[in-house]
């Protein structure tokens, strides 16, 4: 039995047998941007079992065949030269040791067809100076300069022979002038690096440099001015702040930004079940407090007032009445005829609460994600549920249940009203959660100020997908509704479209502009992005 350890000189000629069995991996996998060491595991675990004697070398054996029989890779020791072999006999790696047993000096690994895929230099184990990969055919893939074991000056990289990245390391982080280059997708970025993130000018060409997108980042953020030109004419400035735009050719994409909004969705969500309007034994209570969490969810997405909203349990029980009349006589109405057997009393408590509010055949928990669609053929022309959940004057409300029949308490002024908001969106300008918002949903305006058109004919409206660069594609997408509604619902008239093919998932947005009347700038104009929902 031999053990090699780093006091000892190695043993000169002679087979030993290596201590694992996997194959190399392809030169391409070896190297890591930044990283310490970046050789195949393998090689580095049976070069330093080799040099450094970390674990014990089976017993010498007689060379190649029993070798091959035990499917164990093999290492022969020539003075100070190590050649590592696989199990089928052919040559991994070729390195030299020092006095220390420290790969030192030139170093070069070989594909299964026995050409060189990498090549080196190590100085006392670790690399330094220039090492270089290949593939099988012999063409350079990459070559990088090392520094004590770390990338330390240029690297570039090359697909068939055209040079496609050019980076600059210092001490393991990119640190310089930074430039990538797709051939195939006419694809080039110009950029700078400074200790590991992005710093100052950006410049990005596509279509042999017609398209060009101009923007600054400052501490790995976008910062600034930038815009977007093809051939000679701007097609497109906007501005950031610290990584968020603020300024999209003229109007605040993003009005709320999502960090904010996310936690005041997350705040709107929870209502305390002690809080004004529960009661004490109500085995009502849980559900309703879920049905005002998701009221308050939806009117913080569209910035409608929420934060006073409350539970009123006089609210609650005509809405529990208003159910017992609708599982009484099996259907919906908002002027409902008494159900036989029902006592005169409650049935016009049911009544009351029938005539005053939004009614669902369907759970009062998940009642309001239907009142917020009402995008079914009999509701769509107005989606007046909708507009009564997002009218910023209630100030109380009510749930209730019956059997699978519910009802939500609507007609209130209690609360403090729009203030100088002008229109309530639905989906709302800016970010969007998923789980508000359906690809079948109408999408609304409501029009606080009483500003609406003459007549839908006279309404040009574009919903237009944009790509990650903001930039219209495609066409404008079909809509297959379009109307006006000039009833009181909510308080205020409302314009109602919807655009078909609408993609509801996380990074899908989309511009939307309406105009009616003659300006050069639309009457409204706004962005959509859809972003994921709460984790659950």
């Amino acid at each position: 039995m031999v053990i090699l350890r780093s006091d000892v000189v190695v043993k000169r000629g002679g087979w030993r047998r290596g201590s694992g069995s996997r194959r190399a991996s392809p030169a391409s996998d070896w190297a890591n941007p930044g990283s310490k060491m970046a050789l195949n595991p393998m090689l580095e675990g049976m070069a330093t079992t080799i040099a450094l004697g970390i674990g014990i070398l089976l017993a010498v054996g007689p060379p190649l065949a029993e070798a091959r029989a035990s499917n164990t890779p093999l290492v022969r020791v020539d003075d100070t030269q190590v050649e590592v072999y696989s199990d089928d006999g052919k040559l991994i790696e070729r390195h030299t040791l020092n006095d220390k047993g420290e790969k030192t000096g030139p170093f070069e690994a070989f594909g299964t067809g026995g050409g060189v895929t990498a090549r080196g230099t190590y100085r006392k184990g670790e690399l330094h100076g220039k090492f270089e990969e290949f593939t099988e055919a012999g063409e350079l893939l990459r070559e990088s300069m090392y520094s004590r074991g770390v990338r330390d000056g240029f690297l570039r990289e090359y697909i068939f022979n055209v040079c496609v990245l050019r980076e600059i390391y210092k001490d393991g982080v990119l640190n310089g002038r930074w430039e990538s280059f797709d051939p195939e997708n006419s694809h080039e970025i110009n950029a700078t690096y400074k200790r590991g993130v992005l710093e100052g000018r950006y410049v990005e060409y596509r279509f042999s440099g017609e398209w060009k997108r101009e923007a600054n980042y400052k501490k790995g953020l976008l910062h600034g001015a930038a815009k977007i030109t093809f051939g000679k004419k701007s097609v497109s400035k906007r501005k950031w702040e610290k990584g968020r735009l603020v300024d999209l050719d003229g109007i605040a994409p993003f009005p709320v930004p999502l960090e904010t909004l996310r936690a005041e969705l997350a705040e709107a969500r929870v209502v305390p079940e002690a809080g004004p309007g529960a009661k004490a034994g109500d085995p009502l209570s849980p559900d309703r407090m879920v049905a005002l969490g998701r009221l308050r969810t939806y009117r913080a997405a569209c910035g409608v007032p929420w934060r006073h909203l409350r539970l009123d349990r006089r609210l609650n029980d005509l809405c529990d009445a208003a159910s017992e009349v609708s599982q009484g006589n099996g259907k919906l109405s908002h002027t409902p005829e008494q159900p036989a057997g029902m006592d005169e009393e409650r049935f016009q408590q049911g009544s009351k609460g029938a005539g005053n509010s939004n009614l669902s055949s369907g759970p009062m928990a998940s009642s309001v994600d239907s009142y917020m669609d009402d995008s079914d053929a009999s509701n769509i022309d107005r989606v007046g549920h909708r507009r009564w959940c997002l009218n910023p004057s209630m100030g109380v409300t009510g749930f209730g249940q019956a059997g699978r029949w519910s009802a939500m308490w609507a007609m209130d002024q209690s609360g403090p009203g729009p203030g100088k908001a002008k229109t309530i969106l639905y989906p709302p300008a800016g970010y969007v959660p998923v789980d508000l918002f359906g690809p079948r949903h109408a999408w609304s305006l409501h029009a606080l100020n009483g500003r609406m058109p003459q007549s839908a004919d006279s309404l040009e409206i574009r919903v237009v997908r944009l790509d990650e660069y903001f930039q219209e594609v495609g066409p404008p997408l079909e809509l297959d509704w379009k109307s006006l509604s000039t009833e009181g619902f909510g308080g205020s008239p409302c314009i109602i479209f919807r655009p078909v093919g609408v993609k509801v998932n996380p990074g899908a947005r989309y511009s939307v502009t309406l105009q009616w009347t003659k300006g050069k700038e639309p009457d409204h104009r706004y962005l959509v992005e859809f972003v994921a929902g709460p984790s659950r």
